[in-house]
């Protein structure tokens, strides 16, 4: 597995120019890329320069669009991957080889409609992605706030993304969250070893930590902290099992608030180290 390290989801804001050079001395093999460099070609040659220059890959992908939005239309969704097709092509010239999105837990439709429509577009989503080689994964949301967000109940579990992604074929896997495991299933080591059973679909690995005094049905969406922070989530066991199975996804840690406003305000060197040090000592 690769240690990676995703500004996007610690709120960095520093140039790859500043973020290189730390990642690098801090132990992380990986940096996630922005959309910039997929719009820019020249843009993207030269960062990938830097990231070669400090012995560093790409991360993961980003995504135009969340394409699995019960209020995301036709049309849009028809937009969103026409962009899909140019940044999966800037993606396969980078050396970009993963990328995931996230399932909405909750819809405007009724179950097996929504299903079917959201393998519909998983398949549009993949068959770009798997042309340029890059692994596609899915990501189940488990707070139960999210739930409540549309009229109707979906998919948040990961035997439910493992069956979308199924009916979906394609080479289709997975996206997991130690956040959302926790909030889905209180922590319980069953879908652990589920995924442990389908690990060469595990595409990247989120790490976090639970807000202390909250039960697991109460744990808010973007009020994370960071993995081992407060011991709610068992991280480091989830990611000692994934690397025991010989699994090469990506792993990075996801705290969003407050860390994400804590680190956006560090200097790249002091972000980088204390997010580093938090995996880091997942495994210490």
């Amino acid at each position: 597995m690769l240690k990676t390290l995703d500004p996007s989801m610690l709120g960095l804001g520093h140039p790859i120019e500043e973020l290189a050079p730390a990642a690098a001395k801090y132990g992380f093999q990986a940096i996630s890329a922005p959309a910039s460099v997929l719009e820019d070609r020249a843009a993207g040659r030269e960062a990938s320069a830097v990231l070669l220059d400090n012995g560093l890959s790409w991360g993961l992908m980003p995504m135009p669009a969340d394409f699995y939005h019960w209020e995301l239309e036709d049309s849009a969704f028809k937009g969103a991957l026409e962009t899909l097709r140019r940044w999966a092509d800037a993606a396969r010239v980078l050396g970009i080889t993963h990328a995931y999105n996230h399932v909405w837990p909750c819809s405007s439709r009724g179950f097996d409609e929504n299903f079917a429509w959201t393998v519909e577009r998983i398949r549009a989503v993949n068959g770009i992605l798997k042309e340029n080689g890059v692994a596609y994964g899915l990501e189940f949301l488990g707070p139960h706030g999210l739930r409540e967000l549309a009229g109707r109940q979906f998919i948040h579990s990961l035997s439910g993304v493992l069956a979308l992604a199924d009916a979906a074929g394609g080479g289709v896997g997975i996206a997991f969250d130690t956040f959302h495991w926790y909030c889905s299933q209180n922590g319980a080591m069953d879908d652990v070893a589920l995924m442990e059973q389908h690990i060469d679909r595990l595409v990247a690995l989120h790490i976090n930590d639970g807000v202390p005094g909250r039960d697991f049905s109460a744990q808010q969406d973007m009020e994370r902290r960071l993995p081992g922070e407060t011991g709610v989530i068992d991280a480091g066991t989830v990611l000692e099992r994934f690397k025991r199975r010989g699994s090469g996804a990506l792993y990075m840690a996801e705290p969003f608030e407050p860390w994400r406003t804590r680190l956006g305000a560090m200097t790249a060197e002091e972000a980088v180290s204390a997010v580093s040090r938090a995996i880091d000592r997942l495994t210490a």
